[in-house]
């Protein structure tokens, strides 16, 4: 049959090679028994986006991929002792300090890259878009590198049509801003894109 030697090629080409969409893997990884997802740096300018992107990708790690991750709650306070208040400031600790105070074996950081909707007239886009990087303590050396996208749009046919459809956006985004997850089912989609190809852990 085909498939057994289709499935060996694709592991081949994801172990230690980069590959289409950003994924990378180092040869011979082994799912560390800890990490720490790091607060995301913003690279967008919703304030929102990468607190929610956080959540969503520890939660799913944990849920979809069996990591143990360390509570977000305590990770933010092992690193305010260190001055770190933000996801832009990891850049002034090196890989070992951050792992001395942490107590880890892996650290994920994330770039919170898009986070939006868009209502231009006849075109309603909403998209999030992350990039992330795991790290081995306490050397620093990567892990795993991959992006994810999660995108949704809705296209009017008429000028009627666009005025609904730009409601209805509105009404969608101060609805989620109330419920504190914005852009939840893309935020959802852009993790699951990253992740999907991450092996689990506790299995070879």
């Amino acid at each position: 049959m085909a498939f057994p030697k289709v499935l060996t090629l694709a592991a081949v080409l994801l172990a230690g090679c980069p590959s289409g969409g950003g994924q990378y893997l180092r040869r011979g990884y082994r799912p560390p028994a800890s990490l720490a997802v790091l607060p995301f740096d913003n690279r967008t300018t919703d304030l929102d986006g990468p607190v929610v992107a956080r959540v969503w990708f520890d939660q799913r790690l944990g849920e979809r991929k069996g990591y143990r991750t360390l509570p977000l709650e305590g990770v933010d306070s092992a690193l305010r002792r260190l001055g770190i208040t933000d996801g832009g400031q990891l850049r002034s600790r090196t890989a070992a300090e951050l792992c001395a105070a942490l107590g880890t074996e892996a650290l994920v950081h994330g770039d919170l890259l898009e986070f939006g909707q868009t209502t231009t007239g006849f075109l309603n886009v909403r998209r999030v878009k992350a990039a992330f990087e795991m790290k081995a303590c306490p050397s620093g050396e990567t892990l795993w590198r991959a992006e994810g996208t999660g995108a949704e749009s809705e296209t009017a046919v008429s000028a009627a049509g666009a005025l609904r459809a730009g409601l209805k956006a509105l009404g969608t985004q101060l609805a989620e801003k109330a419920l504190g997850s914005p852009l939840r089912t893309q935020t959802l989609d852009m993790v699951w894109n990253a992740i999907e190809f991450l092996p689990p852990a506790g299995r070879p």
